[in-house]
């Protein structure tokens, strides 16, 4: 796909970049430039407005449904058969860059859209083969998107603190390489504690040269950590970013959605279709709230798995390893 697909910012800033207004392609636009608007003047001495009618006949004529304005239609059907290719090649662009923001590290994971970030790994209660897809999904926003940024940093949630380094790193295919060897080295079960959470996203926020952190947890969140993350998360200067992974409650998808905007942040979930309930609902429809976009079904978060076939460590190992040094 074409660099305007695959540029790692918001839809709306995209929209900015590609949308139809933009490149002049708004319905309004479209109209000023294919025919005039058919006129409505006040008259004073008959108290009322009056249309002109010099035209009438004359002209094909199209009236808007948004507020009843009549345009009369004056250009040649070369000119509006470009049009119609336009659009065609606008619409293009738009399922493009949808399928892209839906697949692979993007459905999981959202767009990282800043330079300097640290990830907050929160694994909790994660059983041997959710960990294992756990670093799966990691490791591939590691290589597809964390690679085009500058700065970044991982840290482990645990009752002791595990960081891949001290501070955040220069991003470079050496640096993106230790990093899922790291990933890949770390232990399913360690000891945690109802404040790990809070205390990782404090140490990741002491870098200075964060500008956001990005809270990775699997599962739920339990009731104790949620009250302190309130308390010590939710009036920060960094934004905080949550990334839900495979919850079964529909009230950590919530609590979550709640704390990324106390904390200026951002929201993503993402679930196996698996470990999901059968949806017995409306269809998947989606909510933008301006601070994120949540796939719904009955109110449970749907998904799939990340990949056709889940990578392993040696897998991402042989990735990277080709990568020039």
């Amino acid at each position: 796909m074409a660099d305007n697909v695959q540029s790692l910012v918001s839809s709306s800033e995209w929209l900015q970049r590609y949308g139809l207004k933009r490149n002049k392609l708004s319905l309004s636009q479209i109209l000023s430039q294919i025919g005039f608007q058919h006129r409505k003047d006040y008259v004073t001495t008959l108290g009322k407005p009056v249309a002109s009618r010099y035209a009438d006949g004359l002209f094909p004529q199209y009236k808007r449904a948004q507020d009843g304005s009549v345009y009369n239609l004056t250009a040649k059907k070369e000119l509006i058969l470009h049009f119609v290719d336009c659009l065609i090649g606008a619409i293009e662009l738009y399922e493009q860059r949808m399928e892209w923001l839906t697949s692979e590290s993007r459905q999981i994971f959202g767009v990282i859209q800043e330079q300097c970030i640290v990830i907050v790994l929160d694994f909790g209660t994660a059983a041997p083969t959710e960990f294992d897809l756990c670093r799966d999904a990691l490791s591939m926003v590691l290589v597809e998107q964390v690679v085009q940024i500058s700065r970044f940093n991982l840290i482990r949630a645990a009752q002791d603190l595990t960081k891949w380094q001290q501070k955040c790193t220069p991003v470079s295919e050496r640096a993106v390489k230790s990093a899922v060897r790291w990933l890949w080295r770390l232990e399913r079960m360690t000891a945690v504690s109802h404040s790990s959470s809070a205390e990782a996203l404090l140490e990741a926020m002491a870098d200075e040269a964060v500008e956001a952190v990005y809270y990775f947890a699997v599962g739920d969140v339990p009731v104790n950590t949620k009250q302190l993350l309130l308390e010590k998360i939710s009036d920060v200067s960094c934004p905080v970013n949550m990334v839900s992974f495979n919850a079964r409650e529909d009230e950590t998808i919530i609590f979550l959605k709640e704390l990324s905007h106390l904390a200026s942040g951002r929201f993503h979930a993402f679930a196996e279709k698996n470990n999901c309930r059968d949806a017995t609902g409306p269809a998947l429809k989606y909510e933008e709230d301006g601070k994120g976009l949540i796939a719904l079904n009955s109110g449970k978060v749907k998904g799939r798995r990340p990949l056709g076939r889940q990578y392993k460590s040696q897998d991402y190992a042989d990735i990277i390893s080709n990568m020039s040094e």
